[in-house]
Parts: C-alpha cells; structure tokens; sequence
C-alpha cells in the first residue's frame, strides 16, 4: 500500500504545466530551455547550433549560447562556432554579451585562464547578466575554489559602499565555506589560511571584513578552537566601544553557529548561536532562514558533514521556523522553504531515518509541484523504493518520470546513474552503458566541479568498468 501511495504522488508531482504561448523574450526564452532540457545532449547540442547559426530571435539565440557553453565537449570546435558568431553578431546584443562569456568559459577549459579571466573581469566590470554567474561556474569547473572564496571575499568586502542591497543580503561570508569545503574534499593537503586567508586585502569601509574570513578560512581547516577565538576577539572589538565601521552584529552569531556545526561537538552551543541570530533577523526572518541554507549546502559536500545536518534542520522544523509564520506567501519566499524544507528531507535521508523522510518527500512534492526542490525530493524517494524497499520498478518508474517532466539540469544527471545501477542489477547491459555516457555528455569527464557532482561522475566511472567485465 505505501509503495501504490509514493508511486501516486510521484506521478501528481510530474503532471506538466499546461502549455502557455510564449510573447515576451523571457517567455520565449523559457521555453527553449525547457524543451532544450528534454533532450539527450547530442540533440541539445544539435539543437543549439542549429538555433545560433539560423535564429533571429536574440533572446533565444542568447539561451542556445549558454547551453553550447555548457553540454558540447568539443572544446576546439566550439571554440570555432563562438568566434564565428562573435564576428558576425550584434555587439550590443544579448546573444553577442553571452557569447563573450561562453568563449571566456571554453578558453578556461583549455587551459587559456589568463584570456578567460580577463574576458569575464570587463565583463563583470560592465555589470553584464549572468556574467558573475558564469565566471564562479568556469571557476568550478577548471578546481579553481580558492579563487571562487576570494573573488567573493573581494565583493562582500567592498559592497558595503559600492552596493548596499548586496551588502545587506549576503554580508555574513557565510558563503565562502561552499567553495573553500569542496577545495578540501578535492584536494585534502590543501590549506585555506594559506591559500586563502593569505590572499586578502584588508577592507577600509568593512574593518572586520577579513578577521571574519579568518574565522572561515580557520573552520575550513579544521581549526575550530582557533576559529571561536578569532571570532572572540572580533566580538571583543565590537563591544570595546572603539569599532566604528558597520554594524556586522547580526553577522557574528550565524558565523558562530556555522563554525559550531561543521565541528559536531557542540550541537547546544550551534543551535543557540543560531536562534540569536534568527532572533536579531526577526525583522527580515525569511531572508536570514534562506542564508542557512549556504551552510546547508556545503553540509551535504561530505558524508561526515551530511550526518550532523539533522541536527541544524531538526531545529529549525521544532522551532517552528519552517512554516508561513515565519515565511511569507510571495513566490520568493516559498522557494526559499521549500529548499529549506528540500535540506531537512536530505538530512533525515543521510542518517537513515526513512520513516520520516519519506513522507516528508511526498508533502514537498504534493505542495512544491515541478520545483526543483520537488525533483530533488523525487530522486531521494526513489533511491528509497530501489534500495529500502527493494522496488526497483517503483523507484524506475518515477526516475523516468523526472527525466521526461522536471529534466533539471542539477538532478539529470544523478536521476541516470540511478537508473544505470538498476539495468546494472537486472543484467540489462546495453541499456546501462548509453545511460552512463549521456552522464559524461552532461558533466564531463574533468574531475573538477561541485563535490557531489565529483562524486556523481565516480560513481557512472566506476559503474561503467564494472559493466564492462561483464
């Protein structure tokens, strides 16, 4: 009976929108990433050739940019087609403005950083779209972390003045960990206080800017007695009376408490340091619930992080936090619980709980339809059905259902290699193998990006050789 149930919801949650004509550039737009998304890679990258060298259509020709950039392995002839188009297009044109940034990102793969680099610096210099965007993902995906850490650290400690919206909004440096946690998992001899910490200027208009980076860098390396005390000593400043830069008191207990989760010795003094800073945001609690959710993430880049998540969403689920008291009803704020929520499901997931991670995907499905966090949710509860409950039919039939209505870009390729273990396990070989290498079409093969992305391409590697000794 709870199998009939799961497969049910699976199947509400994946029912397509009905079909809206396109009139706008951001509608038109849209829409060819959505069909764009439904295709294997061979005939997205076909398609996105064919759209740039034959379209008129500015905003679309822009998306088929971006697509080429990212899914067509071919780094010469890609290379080719960009300058190509760059000779021929508008340049005060979108498509031409994503172009310069799609050919930064093929120089960085080739191993021309410096070309890159300076392409996506005039870039983000003229404030183009999507350009910052596109410079931290080639960083990613070249294992340049230390430089995504830094180039954050540079604009969280400069935009004080230059932009105060994005000072208020992301001013904690609490994301900094993502990238400084995954250089760690990739390359465990290096040292973010060297790497890093090293690297940074002192900031005039944000005088505690770097001594809270300090405290990042000090917790990446798993120096957490070293890191509380910095941020003691940050906290002495403060309230000596002689600090006169700005205000950053909301800052220091949702650092502390980022610190204290990642170290796992303390979960009373985490969950504390975190319910001070929830309580000075209580004017803005949607947008200081939605900066957990960074920490979160680079939670879930490890397994020995993963396990001590349950810890900080348990808390915000008994708190009452993740409900429409705390979160308003705009779509904005509804996308930041359902992620949250998305977070606590994940981490009930890593520690074995089903009975209550179960259900809970059902509920994000059930009220998050064709959402990302809904797609995500899908894919842990069939990983349950295939290995809990042993339905591998089950689990395949709602696996195939998230690649033909909710194909985000983030959980194809883990919803594949799902899909390639049960083949594997039925004996069904020639249907594994075109699975695993539609997995390679879309991340690659270098061994660089987001840690469970890495460990994603592991694992379709290590299935594939063990297919073939079959």
């Amino acid at each position: 009976m709870m199998k009939r149930v799961y497969l049910l919801f699976s199947l509400v949650f994946l029912i397509p929108c009905s079909i809206v004509v396109a009139q706008t550039d951001a509608e038109r737009a849209k829409a060819f990433i959505l069909e764009s998304k439904r295709l294997p890679v061979a005939e997205r990258v076909d398609r996105a050739i064919n759209t740039i060298e034959n379209s008129t259509d500015d905003a679309v020709v822009a998306e088929a940019v971006t697509d080429l950039a990212q899914f067509w392995n071919d780094l010469d002839g890609k290379l080719v087609l960009i300058d190509d188009f760059l000779s021929k297009a508008d340049k005060k044109s979108k498509s031409y403005r994503r172009a310069e940034l799609a050919k930064a990102r093929t120089l960085a793969r080739l191993g021309q950083k410096a070309e890159a680099h300076a392409i996506f610096a005039k870039a983000i210099a003229e404030v183009r779209e999507k350009a910052l965007h596109f410079y931290h993902n080639s960083l990613w995906e070249t294992g340049d972390y230390a430089k995504v850490a830094i180039d954050t650290y540079k604009r969280l400690a400069e935009s004080a003045q230059d932009d105060p919206a994005k000072y208020e909004k992301e001013r904690d440096f609490v994301g900094m960990f993502d990238s400084l946690r995954a250089m760690r998992a990739v390359f465990p001899q290096s040292v973010a206080i060297k790497e890093v910490y090293s690297q940074l200027n002192d900031s005039e208009i944000r005088p505690l800017a770097k001594p809270m980076a300090e405290v990042v860098c000090l917790s990446v390396d798993s120096r957490y007695t070293e890191a509380l005390a910095a941020l003691d000593n940050v906290q002495e400043l403060i309230q000596s009376g002689k600090y006169t830069g700005p205000d950053e008191t909301k800052n220091l207990p949702f650092l502390r408490a980022a610190v204290l989760f990642f170290e796992g010795r303390d979960f009373h003094a985490a969950r504390n340091a975190l319910r001070e800073y929830l309580d000075l945001s209580a004017d803005q609690i949607g947008r200081s619930l939605s900066r957990t959710s960074f920490f979160m993430a680079a939670m879930e880049s490890s397994l020995e992080d993963s396990v001590k998540m349950i810890e900080l969403t348990s808390f915000l689920v008994q708190g009452g936090y993740l409900t429409e008291q705390y979160i308003t009803k705009s779509e904005f704020r509804r996308w930041e619980l359902q992620g949250l929520l998305a977070h606590h499901q994940t981490a009930l997931a890593f520690r074995g709980r089903w009975e209550e991670s179960a259900p809970l995907s059902l509920q994000i499905m059930d009220e998050y339809p064709r959402t990302l966090a809904a797609a995500n949710t899908a894919l842990g509860l069939a990983l349950y059905l295939s290995w809990h409950e042993k339905d591998t039919d089950g689990a395949e039939r709602i696996l195939n259902s998230l690649l033909a209505e909710s194909p985000f870009d983030g959980v194809t390729p883990h919803a594949l290699v799902a899909l390639a273990k049960i083949a594997k396990e039925r004996g069904e070989r020639e249907k594994a193998l075109p699975l695993l290498d539609e997995v390679f079409d879309r991340i690659g093969t270098l061994p660089y990006g987001p840690v469970l992305l890495i460990q994603t391409r592991e694992q379709a590697s290590w299935l594939k050789e063990e297919i073939q000794k079959e």
